[in-house]
């Protein structure tokens, strides 16, 4: 019966002990600004990551983004992107603050709308929907603070270089996020 009791408390207690000390997985959402192409579109963007803790110096992390402008060379251009990304922290990340580097590669879909000037046939405007996918790769600067032992609060800079299609996303987004 001792043996018993004792089994059942190591076991509760195990999972209490899990319960305070969050895994290595972090869900992030975020919301930040860019600027796409040579800074022709001004971007507010949303940010959604999961992140994986390999080991206390290695990372990797899942993002989907979308983003949307109304000013800039066009009418209005929005995307939707996907990112993988590895990161190294050379300052460990097991501890309040996690500085961390990475890069890693991105697929980005956009649409541009626009007016074009035609006079062959008496019409001043007509609109345009231009559609684009590009492929890429990230460079990114991230610092996270954990405020408390399951919530976290940062920020990172980013530039994204697109080999398809020349594009290129630059910006600024601030996260808060969940250990879970």
């Amino acid at each position: 019966m001792k043996k018993a009791l004792l089994i059942v408390l190591t076991v509760i207690a195990v999972q209490l002990n899990a319960q305070e000390n969050p895994g290595r997985f972090d869900l992030r959402f975020g919301m930040g600004y860019s600027l796409m192409g040579n800074g022709d579109m001004n971007i507010i963007g949303f940010e959604n990551e999961l992140n994986f803790k390999i080991s206390n110096y290695f990372s990797t992390a899942f993002a989907l983004n979308y983003g949307r402008s109304n000013s800039g060379v066009y009418a209005t251009t929005s995307f939707i992107q996907g990112n993988l990304n590895v990161f190294i922290s050379p300052f460990r990340n097991n501890r309040k603050n996690d500085f961390r580097v990475g890069t890693g590669l991105t697929l980005m879909n956009v649409s541009d709308t626009y007016r074009e000037d035609n006079y062959w046939n008496g019409v001043i405007t007509e609109p345009y929907l231009d559609k684009r996918s590009a492929f890429g790769y990230n460079i990114i600067i991230e610092d996270s603070y954990s405020i408390t032992d399951r919530f976290i609060l940062g920020m990172k800079i980013f530039t994204q270089l697109y080999y398809t299609t020349g594009d290129i996303n630059s910006g600024i987004t601030v996260k808060f996020g969940v250990k879970l």
